[in-house]
């Protein structure tokens, strides 16, 4: 099955007379799984847990010149009905031996593009290394909202850390600018990924 750009893999799952069920999936080398509940025949909740996806390959599957390495779960629910699409999700990353956790500026560039925010332009380093990434997506009426959740600092929520040592980079999320309508963050990553693109 291929959404777009996504790509999902190795679909199967069981349901009952009610249409409820549980689905199991590959999503870019992670485990994932879909606990579906049909509420009256009018709308569908369910939960959606995805163990491990493979940032690399999710990244290069936009555009090969944009490398973001690393491991991240993702965790959340949805309410699909009647014209209706809701969905709230956390994610975070995951460290594992032998996996390295580093972007470059093509991916720094994306991240921004969904808050609306301007990276700094920054010198002396082509990859940029991270500590911890932890956030929240939710989709409602038709807006999209991103939230860091590693703390704050003067109104603005860390979605991304930088090690101590490493050269790396923290990214903010403006809590005043932070929930956007879905075509235009739609503008916004297609924009970013022209850009990104267009660079030698």
């Amino acid at each position: 099955m291929n959404y777009g750009k996504l790509i999902i893999e190795n679909i199967n799952g069981k349901f009952n007379k009610d249409l409820e069920g549980d689905i199991k999936f590959s999503f870019y080398k992670g485990k994932g799984n879909i606990d579906i509940k049909n509420k009256d025949f009018s709308y569908i909740n369910g939960k959606l847990f995805i163990e491990n996806l493979n940032l690399k390959k999710l990244a290069y599957s936009f555009n090969e010149k944009i490398v973001f390495e690393g491991l991240m779960n993702i965790n959340g629910e949805f309410n699909i009905g009647k014209g209706k699409f809701e969905i709230d999700v956390t994610f975070n990353s995951v460290k594992k031996r032998g996996i390295k956790q580093f972007m470059n500026f093509g991916a720094i560039e994306l991240i921004a593009s969904l808050s609306g925010g301007n990276p700094i332009r920054m010198a002396g380093s082509s990859n940029f290394y991270y500590k911890d990434i932890k956030g929240r997506i939710s989709i409602k009426d038709n807006r999209f909202t991103i939230e860091g959740l590693l703390g704050e600092k003067n109104g603005n929520q860390y979605l991304i850390t930088k090690p101590f040592l490493l050269p790396g980079i923290n990214i903010l999320i403006n809590k005043k600018s932070n929930t956007i309508e879905i075509h235009e963050l739609i503008n916004r990553v297609n924009l970013a990924i022209e850009r990104i693109r267009e660079k030698d």
